[in-house]
């Protein structure tokens, strides 16, 4: 997933890769989790805290504790029962401490389409709703980062699936939803699969309070996908629609959001189908979309040698250079066939490079969910995949 977006230029141009320090910070073992999915979140300590998608004691997934060391914490281990399981979006953190997330299976016995849930600091977890699958909304498991934010300590996040039928086999079309700190959830909009779009996508926010995000796609339209704005009076604008093909195809991952209120972000698909490994679908692309709604390509995937394809999340650091990463591309071997998938990075000044490339072997492959920089500019990201227990990784790439 190679989408860099530096805070000046935000012009990428290819050039050699830059001298930066790659290392393995922590390999899970499954038994401390597996497949970690969700970006990184970092404390002011310097302690680091996320979730994998599976391992643990009942193989649905932990909430860990990573310090500056690197030693590992077990917080939560999921059973997949009431509490939850398999949990799928980055953590946020409130003042006290207290951790929240959501989870993909779990929570409702008949429907277990996941919850919303908060971790305390003494490590009580606490399932502040329990999704139905129906009008309320339902999750789904799979590459994916989605995302609560937190505003006047109230949580508001997206659900992938559920509201209004009609979507992927009538799993529903995703919904907008608010839950209190009494855990009372209150559905904020419904998407409809039309021009609106569908399957909701990690959110942000600005200070007034309104929401944004994109929806991955609508099979009932045809459209490749939709930013959108919510407002704090509950209506919903589409910014912008994807048309497919060259100009990308369904938008993944968490925006970005200037002041000027362009966005920034990456698309899973289209873009460029001729060199692409993935073929017809596209590689993805990198894309801003201004304050007027005007689309403009950054950079297309896989027209490179050894490129990355399909992008994922990226990080600005607090020098302006932007870092992400991408599923597939790069190094292409037994393990990885499509590619073990790289990191770039992206300048000030708008220069454009690939700085690391997965083998599969210990340093893992398939990098997934957002970045994360310490206070000495340490970028930190994991891997689906690989290391020495094929279980993923940590890693740790140096400026």
């Amino acid at each position: 997933m190679k989408f860099a977006l530096s805070i000046l230029a935000l012009k990428l141009l290819v050039t050699a890769a830059s001298a930066q320090t790659f290392s393995v910070f922590y390999t899970f073992n499954f038994t401390d989790g597996s497949a970690p999915n969700g970006g990184l979140i970092l404390d002011s300590a310097g302690n680091f805290y996320g979730t994998t998608q599976f391992g643990g004691s009942s193989n649905r997934g932990i909430i860990f504790k990573l310090d500056s060391t690197g030693q590992q914490t077990v917080l939560y281990t999921f059973t997949g029962s009431s509490d939850g399981g398999i949990p799928i979006g980055r953590l946020i953190r409130d003042a006290k401490g207290n951790l929240y997330g959501i989870t993909s299976v779990g929570g409702d016995a008949t429907c277990s389409c996941g919850t919303v849930f908060e971790l305390t600091t003494t490590g009580t977890l606490k399932v502040l709703h329990a999704f139905l699958g129906g009008t309320d909304g339902a999750q789904n498991s799979g590459q994916a980062e989605l995302g609560l934010v937190m505003i006047k300590g109230n949580l508001y996040g997206s659900a992938s699936f559920g509201g209004v039928s009609g979507c992927d086999g009538n799993l529903g079309c995703g919904v907008l939803f608010k839950v209190t700190p009494a855990g009372v959830e209150t559905v904020l909009y419904r998407f409809t699969g039309q021009a609106d779009g569908a399957f909701p996508q990690d959110l942000i926010n600005d200070a007034a309070g309104n929401i944004y995000g994109a929806t991955g796609g609508s099979y009932m339209q045809g459209n490749g996908g939709t930013l959108f704005k919510l407002d704090t009076t509950g209506a919903l604008t589409t910014l912008y629609t994807f048309p497919e093909g060259a100009k990308g195809t369904s938008p993944r991952w968490r925006l970005l959001r200037s002041e000027n209120g362009a966005f920034y972000g990456v698309t899973q698909f289209g873009g460029n189908t001729t060199t692409c490994a993935l073929g017809t679908v596209g590689c993805g692309v990198a894309f801003s979309v201004n304050a007027q709604g005007t689309e403009k390509v950054l950079h297309t995937f896989g027209e490179q040698a050894d490129d990355g394809e399909e992008p994922s999340a990226g990080l600005l650091d607090a020098a302006g250079n932007g870092y992400a990463t991408t599923f597939y591309g790069g190094t292409v071997n037994s393990t990885c066939t499509l590619g073990c998938g790289v990191v770039s990075r992206e300048t000030s000044g708008g220069k454009y490079s690939v700085i690391y490339r997965f083998t599969g072997a210990a340093d893992g492959f398939n990098p997934s969910g957002g970045l994360a920089e310490d206070t000495s500019g340490n970028i930190y990201g994991a891997t689906l995949f690989g290391g020495s227990g094929a279980n993923g990784v940590i890693y740790k790439i140096t400026p």
